[in-house]
């Protein structure tokens, strides 16, 4: 009897294994492009216009870049953005009830109203100074996307919805371009690029996905280099000028530059710098052409100067361990719930098992990660790799913090003020160098271990995807 249903069993297994063959994808990158797809088309026809922050903001900048604005214009001391055409919407127009209200659902009449807007010739001040002093490179997509359709008659709105679909499509080819390629922290980067938070960004007219997405791509490029594999003149010139354009988007991400110092994988020591030189170039260069001609004081009257700030941070350096402590006592659970997704204005959660999910998620690819690192010698990255590369992505979380102290701070106040958990995000793929190299040969692609991987990221895909949509369908809708 034993026997018989041991016989049984073995078949059945068998035939499920070959239908999850000839169903599933085998590539985990194929699988992400896939529940990604999917996941981005929801945000884009779930979220409203103006529901991702400062949407109008970034729309603004990508309109500006569109008309050969390529720098912000200051009005004064206190404002800055640029001349748009007229009836460009004002934030509070773009469906204001819904923000901070996660009872509001969307008025269709208001909806059709703002669709009606077309673009004209005439020009009028807005003022966007957030998002005026930001490089026009990773918004030009959205800016191109913009150019056509204005020269097509398409309403402003409707430009908007062009505007995401083309953030959100860049976003997922990036990111599923760079799972594909990695050789350390695939799983890790699999889950990463699929996050409700990573998702949302996407599918909006904000540079924040396309700038992930490159950062995926440039930490899977990373991940390639070997000893044997060490990288040409030309593929680290490539890196720089990647790493330059993610410096100059967000400049946190300069210390992440210094990652290709650690790995030792080349002799010339000046190659593995180019990545951190061309990016310390690009940051000054857009620091003295773009950034300074177009930067104004944020919340001015409130206590907040950048000046003062960091003449206070010099003159009380014995106060900054306690500064950061109290300031993750108070904001770290958040933060890491606003890293996984807080949709809309930061007032559209997750459900709480969710969390817990990814959490259980991201300590799977850790686990296996240290399982391999502890089954060979071989797969493990340089102790200096490591070490390195986990300094250079301390220093840049460090950096995010301290800019947002100085600009959006009052003088030496005890908590960091304006910290949110998107901000991380492209750092955080960069934590892939450190994890172990994939052995080629333990696990085929159609071995039973990979096809027990295949199908638990499928579950974990599936279940994102559906605790994304319902979330946003039962908020706005």
């Amino acid at each position: 009897m034993a026997r018989f249903v041991y016989s049984v069993s073995s078949y059945g297994g068998s035939v499920l294994l070959h239908h999850l063959r000839s169903v599933l994808p085998q590539s985990p990158a194929r699988l992400y492009l896939f529940f990604a797809s999917l996941m981005a088309l929801s945000c884009v026809l779930l979220i409203p216009p103006g529901q991702m922050p400062d949407e109008r903001n970034h729309f603004a900048r990508v309109t500006q870049i569109s008309e050969g604005g390529i720098v912000g214009i200051k009005n004064g001391p206190n404002e800055s953005g640029g001349y748009l055409p007229q009836g460009f919407p004002q934030e509070p127009e773009l469906l204001d009830a819904l923000r901070f209200h996660p009872e509001a659902k969307v008025n269709l009449a208001q909806l059709e109203a703002l669709s009606a807007r077309h673009w004209t010739n005439r020009r009028g001040w807005a003022s966007f100074g957030n998002t005026s002093i930001y490089a026009p490179v990773t918004y030009m997509p959205a800016a191109l996307v913009t150019f056509v359709a204005r020269h097509t008659r398409a309403g402003i709105i409707q430009t908007l919805y062009a505007v995401h679909v083309v953030n959100a499509l860049l976003t997922i080819v990036l990111c599923g371009l760079g799972i594909a390629l990695a050789r350390r922290g695939r799983f890790y980067l699999l889950i990463l690029s699929s996050l409700p938070m990573v998702m949302g960004l996407a599918a909006s007219s904000s540079q924040d996905g396309v700038l992930f997405g490159l950062a995926v791509l440039t930490a899977s490029l990373l991940t390639r280099l070997s000893p044997e594999e060490p990288g040409s003149n030309r593929f680290w010139i490539g890196v720089g000028f990647v790493f330059a354009v993610l410096t100059i988007s967000k400049p946190p991400l300069l210390l992440c530059s210094l990652i290709p110092l650690g790995l030792g994988y080349s002799k010339r020591r000046l190659v593995l710098g180019a990545p951190f030189v061309m990016s310390l170039f690009g940051f000054l260069l857009w620091q003295h052409f773009g950034l300074d001609p177009a930067k104004v004081q944020f919340l001015e009257g409130s206590g907040v100067s950048d000046r003062g700030q960091i003449h206070w941070v010099i003159t009380h350096p014995l106060a900054l361990p306690g500064l950061a402590y109290r300031t993750l006592q108070t904001h770290l659970m958040h933060l890491v719930r606003e890293f996984i997704g807080v949709l809309g204005w930061l007032d559209t959660m997750m459900p709480q098992f969710f969390y817990r999910t990814v959490y259980l998620g991201m300590l799977c690819c850790m686990a296996l990660g240290a399982y391999g690192a502890l089954r060979s010698r071989e797969q493990r990255q340089t102790l200096a790799g490591t070490l390195i590369t986990l300094t250079a992505i301390l220093l840049a979380v460090g950096a995010v913090f301290f800019s947002l102290y100085v600009i959006w701070t009052p003088v030496g106040a005890p908590v960091i003020d304006g910290v949110q958990g998107r901000y991380f995000l492209p750092i955080a793929p960069f934590l892939a160098v450190a994890f172990p190299a994939a052995a080629s040969n333990r696990l085929e692609k159609r071995s039973r271990g990979h096809m027990a991987l295949m199908v638990v990221l499928a579950a974990f895909l599936t279940l994102d995807l559906v605790v994304l949509s319902t979330t946003l369908a039962t908020r706005y809708w």
